[in-house]
């Protein structure tokens, strides 16, 4: 084979092996999710024309092959690999032995062809290239066992060293809102203990098992801990792992319908988390929640349920004069027994209220006093996305971009429509992970939005579609820019934006939703 259509052919393997990697990473190494995502991107593919023309060329003129491998190579990376990433690809110690194993792979039938130039060879290295996301699948699949082992090694050492601190244990789950309860609860609690809570999002059986390994240690008191409700492994290796003393429930809604398949699903999976003994003797759960509600009536859990709500009036834990403001809230906890503890606090929009009072209700379970927490509820510390107020002399942006759902979109909204007398945008890409659900939450949220808003930019035609029909449908006088991209959107604000603008990015869509 030429050597330099033997170079370049490497040179390919190598940029879309790159960018194969990091979509596999972002589907969390999940066979079945990275499955989908490459037959649901089928039509990114069109490129292999260039690099089919070019292996048949190369049998014919080389030098035009490899002309024709450049321009696809070039293709390559303007619209995969150099492409502005929102979370770039991670060389973590799993990844590294992935790429070790493919690119040994893919070296080895390249030596053979250089060496025997025998065409089999040459296919086989061709396909590598041709069909790289598919090899990856392949490969990824023949490590799982390995990284199996791997991954319980670490297990067990996770589990050991937990047992042996012994913290007090907090767990938070639920389709919505555990981030930011977990976040409220920290800041609640952190002055008066000594508290550890897993980073970010950090919510699989791996990603706490390494805050586990790396951080808990026996200075910690307190440890709070989010659980997936779609973990790989369920709820069960989970439990094993942290076995909370309290968990808080948040909510039980359609998010990751397209992996649960049904509303019931979803639900038994919360049912079974709370039936758990492993699961701890303290439920706190939130009963404005419907389906919450539901389980809990027909559910004997053989524990402490402990119920709170800001619309149910036979909650334990109560919230009555509720004011919301742009800057935040106040209102009254009304406990068990009857005593009243007035609140303000810096946090806003009815769904994180309601995430406040399940962290303050685990505060005073934790034993901290009543008065620290009432003090440190004024300035809560909140994760970085979720309904996050950036200004600047001009301009007011609201940042809500991590994993909207149509609760959380909702609220946002309702929030958006406290700044009185000012022009009102909204830039969102629609949901993400709701399956057949999709289209028909996409035409609800249309409808609310044309309620609020003054302006629509909605980011991609066909994701986006039903959101535009419930916009129409339900006669929005505003105006609507369709747009391929957030940089389009970006770019379009330098001329359109005017002082005084409230702007709110609902949801951002990962890399491998683009």
């Amino acid at each position: 084979m030429d050597k330099v259509f033997l170079s370049l052919l490497a040179a390919n393997f190598v940029i879309r092996s790159l960018y194969s990697l990091h979509m596999l990473q972002l589907e969390e190494y999940s066979e079945k999710k990275y499955i989908r995502w490459i037959f649901s991107h089928i039509n990114k593919y069109i490129i292999n024309i260039l690099l089919i023309a070019s292996f048949i060329l190369y049998f014919f003129h080389p030098l035009y092959a490899s002309l024709i491998l450049l321009i696809s190579i070039f293709l390559d990376l303007k619209l995969f690999l150099l492409k502005k990433k929102k979370k770039r690809l991670v060389f973590t110690k799993r990844l590294r032995r992935l790429m070790y194993t493919s690119f040994s792979l893919f070296a080895i039938f390249l030596s053979l062809t250089f060496i025997y130039s025998n065409i089999i060879y040459e296919i086989i290295a061709f396909t590598f290239v041709l069909f790289n996301s598919l090899f990856y699948y392949i490969t990824n699949g023949i490590l799982i066992p390995i990284e199996r082992l791997i991954n319980e090694y670490y297990y067990k050492d996770a589990k050991r060293k937990i047992s042996r601190l012994n913290p007090s244990t907090v767990a938070v789950t639920g389709s919505y809102g555990k981030t930011s309860t977990k976040y409220y609860l920290y800041h609640l609690v952190s002055e008066h203990y000594k508290s550890l809570m897993t980073p970010e999002s950090y919510n699989t059986t791996m990603g706490i098992t390494k805050t586990i390994r790396e951080k808990l240690d026996k200075s910690h008191e307190v440890f709070i801990v989010e659980l997936a409700e779609n973990d790989n492994y369920g709820y069960d290796k989970l439990l094993e792992l942290v076995k909370p003393q309290i968990s808080i429930l948040t909510s039980i809604g359609i998010q990751h319908f397209e992996e649960f398949e049904s509303l019931d699903n979803i639900i038994q999976n919360f049912k079974n988390f709370i039936l758990d003994n492993r699961s701890g003797k303290k439920i706190i759960a939130n009963i404005d929640d419907e389906n919450i509600k539901k389980v809990l009536e027909n559910i004997d859990a053989n524990k402490e349920i402990i119920t709170c709500a800001i619309n149910e009036k036979e909650a334990q834990y109560k919230v009555e004069e509720l004011k919301l403001s742009k800057d935040g809230a106040s209102f009254v906890v009304i406990t068990p027994n009857n005593q009243k503890f007035y609140f303000e606090t810096n946090v806003y929009g009815n769904e994180n209220i309601r995430n406040l009072l399940l962290a303050i209700v685990a505060s005073f379970e934790l034993k901290v006093p009543v008065e620290e927490v009432i003090e440190r509820a004024k300035n809560v510390v909140k994760p970085k996305h979720r309904l996050e107020i950036v200004r600047n002399d001009t301009i007011t942006v609201i940042d809500d971009t991590f994993n909207s759902n149509p609760k959380g979109f909702k609220m946002a909204l309702e929030y958006l429509s406290l700044f009185e007398n000012r022009r009102k945008i909204i830039v969102t890409p629609g949901f993400v992970e709701l399956g057949e659900k999709e289209d028909e939450e996409h035409y609800k949220i249309g409808k609310e939005i044309a309620k609020y808003v003054d302006v629509v930019f909605l980011i991609g035609e066909k994701r986006t579609e039903k959101i535009y029909k419930g916009l129409i449908d339900s006669n929005f006088e505003g105006k609507i820019f369709i747009v391929e991209d957030l940089n389009e959107v970006i770019e379009k604000f330098k001329s359109f934006l005017q002082p005084g603008d409230i702007v709110l990015f609902e949801n951002d869509l990962p890399d491998n939703y683009n």
